[in-house]
């Protein structure tokens, strides 16, 4: 009876002993891809940053070449040892691209995570944050990062809170924190100046959060931007007029599309005079908040903003011009969702900006 006791205990032991490394193993992630992401060629550039007294980063030209603004979106890097394979692909496709770019600014427009046990046998969305950026931080290329749904799911370790303080911390993490946008709705919210080797201000990088997930007259939907960072928007293109004398362009980036990108392809089909179309399909079904947001508005009525970028429909990736603002998706690079195997949507966005501002949108397939 005690010879059985003492191996029922030590069943029992090792059972827990067990059910523990499952557990630091879940909630801690995986660094399998840490070999990867330390041997990443780096990209020579004598461009500067520097942050200026508003705190929102400059990004100062060293020559007189057009800015490239890589766009990248839903990596959905699950961050454990089951998404092993799929993370390695991902990343590869991105540092291929980089290295073929060589990009001025990398702009990540949202679910760079997707931390989700059954996928990725991990929930440390923040390890998921952590290689990507410091692979990015390898390469030298400075980044600017938007939330998506899947950034902070339910179950995942860490809020949105805690995914800002770690961009905040990182050395070419363009991301930023103001009086202005500690206080409304979202954490991704802030602005990146482009500079031209005079120091001039060439354009400016809007990110905005759309969010998340909301409840509103009891419907369930995707969030919106909301009123408040609608109005941050504004009044920050009208402080960057006031400083600079003149009306600044700008581009703005964000992840979940707004109801206008719906209108836009409606009027493509419908043959409307105000719609351009210039490249791209669309492939699933576009899937705006359900709940108007004013953005839009306020960018006709700025006219500062010359085109949007968004992700979150991962097959589609069209490009049109809509009221005389170009609306983009980027490509998605994810190989862990209901894309994965379709290689054909796989790719990155770059926008390229002279020096007097005149911009253009070219879609790039990874390979």
């Amino acid at each position: 009876m005690t010879k059985n006791k003492k191996a029922i205990g030590v069943g029992i032991a090792a059972f827990v002993t067990g059910l523990n490394k499952l557990s630091n193993i879940l909630y801690s992630g995986s660094d399998f891809l840490n070999p990867y992401i330390e041997k990443v060629d780096k990209i020579e550039s004598n461009n500067r940053i520097e942050m200026d007294d508003d705190g929102y980063y400059s990004v100062i030209k060293g020559d007189d070449t057009p800015f490239k603004v890589m766009q990248i979106t839903d990596l959905h890097i699950g961050g454990g040892y089951l998404s092993r394979h799929e993370d390695l692909k991902a990343l590869s496709m991105v540092k291929s691209a980089i290295n073929r770019v060589k990009p001025d600014i990398v702009v990540i427009t949202g679910d760079l995570a997707c931390s989700k046990a059954h996928l990725s046998f991990s929930r440390n969305n923040l390890n998921s944050f952590r290689i990507v950026t410091t692979m990015l931080e390898n390469m030298g290329v400075p980044y600017a990062i938007t939330f998506g749904n899947h950034d902070a799911d339910k179950k995942t370790m860490f809020e949105r809170r805690g995914l800002t303080d770690y961009l905040v911390s990182r050395k070419r993490s363009l991301f930023a924190i103001t009086k202005e946008t500690k206080v409304i709705t979202g954490y991704s919210n802030y602005l990146v100046k482009l500079r031209n080797s005079d120091g001039k201000i060439n354009s400016v990088l809007y990110m905005l959060d759309s969010n998340e997930y909301t409840h509103r007259h009891a419907i369930k939907t995707y969030d919106y931007i909301h009123d408040d960072q609608v109005t941050w928007y504004k009044e920050s293109v009208d402080r960057l007029n006031k400083e600079n004398g003149k009306l600044v362009p700008s581009h703005m980036f964000f992840h979940i599309p707004i109801i206008e990108y719906k209108d836009a392809w409606d009027d493509l089909s419908n043959k409307k005079s105000h719609t351009k179309y210039f490249y791209g399909t669309m492939d699933e079904k576009i899937s705006p908040s359900k709940i108007h947001s004013k953005i839009f508005d306020a960018v006709l009525a700025k006219k500062s903003t010359k085109a949007i970028f968004c992700g979150h429909d991962h097959l589609n990736d069209f490009s049109v011009e809509y009221k005389g603002v170009r609306l983009t998706y980027g490509q998605s690079a994810d190989c862990i969702l209901y894309s994965k195997n379709l290689m054909e949507h796989k790719g990155v966005t770059v926008l390229k900006i002279d020096k007097d501002g005149q911009f253009s949108i070219t879609p790039k397939k990874c390979k």
